[in-house]
């Protein structure tokens, strides 16, 4: 009798591909009124692209979008926001069989969220902020899915629908958030140098010398981590979202997500001015600048993300009792009996 042997082949990224895209075909194919969302989303992205920007000065643009390219490329703290559309696109892909799951009719309620989105972006339209009009257009989106499938296809794409307020540029309108992220940071970071370390530091609002007057920093607001927070919050909500059920479990990740992001910064901040006592101001303007060293408050908080997740695990067993017996294999009570 011969054996035959089952050759396993390595996939190849090109495969997974053509699995990925045979996939998005199923999803697609398995949604009714495709023709009326998509007249419906053309409609609402006209509107936006020639009637989506009133500020014409610094970007000449009558687009929404294009308005959006502009500062993507121009602010560095909100370049992320480039990313999130694929990030939901994924997302919806990993959910696609809860998505699929949900009944899908027509539901005209949604009306209201549609007429909600337009007032938002005609709010932002009159005041010139068009940051406003950005979380209209989302708004709109959403009704229009509404609209279509339905609201309990809204409740199973909240998630990660709801991941597009991170395209939402903010970094030049947080002073006052970052400011209060800035004193903490310098707070934390000057007294752990000063009684762990022994680096004797003077700190005045944001600025932190050393006692010689050999360095000094200025955490500006470029520096308050909040790049790095939005980060951390993206990467929390999004484990807090695949990982768990319960809302207080979500909650939580979300929460620690800011400690974690004040927490790396620390480090951040630590590093440059260890840097700067060891070899002078310009090894500490290294690290400020160094790419890769830049990198330095991910690790406290993807880390810290990931230990939390690990520690409210829903699958977790239960740890054993260890006053019970241990059970031998063959203490049950039923017997399996040769055929």
């Amino acid at each position: 009798m011969s054996e035959t042997k089952s050759e396993s082949r390595p996939r190849s990224l090109a495969g997974d591909f053509w699995d990925i895209l045979a996939e998005s075909r199923r999803f697609l194919s398995q949604l009714p009124d495709k023709a009326l969302f998509g007249v419906a989303l053309v409609a609402w992205v006209a509107l936006f692209q020639f009637y989506g920007n009133s500020t014409l000065g610094y970007v000449n643009t009558p687009s929404l979008f294009g308005w959006l390219r502009y500062v993507y490329r121009m602010s560095d703290g909100d370049s992320h926001g480039l990313y999130m559309p694929w990030v939901v696109l994924g997302l919806a892909y990993w959910k696609r069989e809860e998505i699929l799951a949900a009944p899908r009719s027509r539901w005209w309620p949604a009306v209201l969220l549609v007429a909600l989105g337009l007032s938002i972006h005609i709010a932002g339209y009159v005041i010139q902020q068009t940051r406003v009009s950005i979380v209209g257009f989302f708004v709109g989106v959403y009704g229009l899915m509404g609209m279509v499938w339905g609201w309990r296809w809204l409740l199973a794409t909240f998630f990660p629908f709801c991941l597009f307020v991170f395209c939402v540029p903010l970094a030049t309108e947080t002073d006052r958030i970052t400011l209060p992220l800035r004193l903490m940071a310098t707070s934390i970071t000057s007294t752990f140098c000063h009684t762990v370390l022994g680096i004797d530091l003077v700190r005045q609002g944001t600025m932190i010398y050393d006692a010689k007057g050999q360095y000094q920093y200025e955490i500006a607001a470029a520096c308050s981590g909040i790049k790095s927070l939005s980060a951390t919050v993206a990467i929390a909500i999004i484990g807090g979202f695949i990982s768990f059920k319960a809302p207080w479990r979500r909650a939580l990740m979300f929460v620690s997500a800011f400690p974690l992001a004040v927490l790396g910064n620390v480090l951040r901040l630590t590093t440059i001015i260890v840097a700067s006592e060891a070899f002078g101001q310009s090894a500490g303007q290294f690290v400020h600048d160094n790419s890769v060293l830049s990198l330095l408050p991910y690790i406290p908080a993807i880390g810290g993300v990931a230990l939390l997740m690990r520690f409210l695990d829903e699958h977790r067993p239960p740890p054993a009792d260890p006053g019970a017996a241990p059970q031998s294999p063959d203490s049950s009570g039923s017997s399996a009996s040769p055929e």
